[in-house]
């Protein structure tokens, strides 16, 4: 929905430029108006576009079909999902959904024994984030086993984990209840998300 709104108010600028600022600054000239020097410099950059318009148009598809042709290779992706929970606000809500999702796998599976390193591995491969699965795969889970460092740890040094769920995850290794933090941690964002996609305004409706 965001993406949408954007490509309307791209498309409403394109139309004032292209159109109506044009007819009303050629109607002042026609007046002998003298026109300041930024409405002189957007009438000469709206001719500019509607004399190439086909041909930027052209480079405009080429363009978009290069980059949905990028985001679908494996590289794409990755680059895709690493930047994309940087978004403002989109990719807040992004992130912590990923997150919900891992550490509602995470506890599912989550036994408290030698085993949570498997469970941590099929949680990464479950949150639906390529970056944040490598992260994970690539660094957590070897400083669990080749250093021997705890869970908070490793997972803080992946950088792709909120301050809240560090900090909450922290109190379930402090306490023993990591399993039951993980579940009160997707249940936290679970609730957050969907309160703030219902409050997104919808445009048009």
């Amino acid at each position: 929905m965001p993406l949408f709104t954007l490509l309307i108010l791209f498309g409403a600028v394109i139309f004032y430029v292209a159109y109506i600022f044009p007819e009303t600054a050629k109607l002042f000239k026609k007046l002998g108006t003298e026109l300041p020097p930024m409405t002189t410099a957007t009438l000469a950059f709206s001719d500019f576009l509607i004399g190439n318009f086909w041909i930027l148009l052209s480079i405009l598809v080429v363009a978009a079909a290069s980059l949905i042709y990028f985001i679908r290779t494996p590289k794409g992706q990755f680059l895709k999902d690493k930047y994309i929970i940087k978004l403002p606000i989109l990719g807040t809500l992004i992130h912590k959904t990923t997150i919900e999702i891992f550490c509602r796998v995470f506890y599912a599976l989550y036994s408290g024994s030698g085993e949570n390193v498997d469970a941590i591995k099929l949680a990464a491969e479950a949150c639906g984030n390529n970056y944040m699965e490598h992260q994970i795969k690539n660094i957590a889970i070897p400083m669990m086993l080749s250093k021997g460092h705890g869970l908070v740890q490793s997972l803080e040094a992946t950088g792709v984990f909120t301050k809240t769920a560090l900090a909450r995850f922290h109190s379930g290794a402090e306490t023993g209840t990591v399993k039951k933090t993980a579940l009160q941690i997707a249940n936290f964002y679970e609730k957050e998300t969907v309160y703030k996609f219902s409050t997104v305004p919808i445009p048009f409706l």
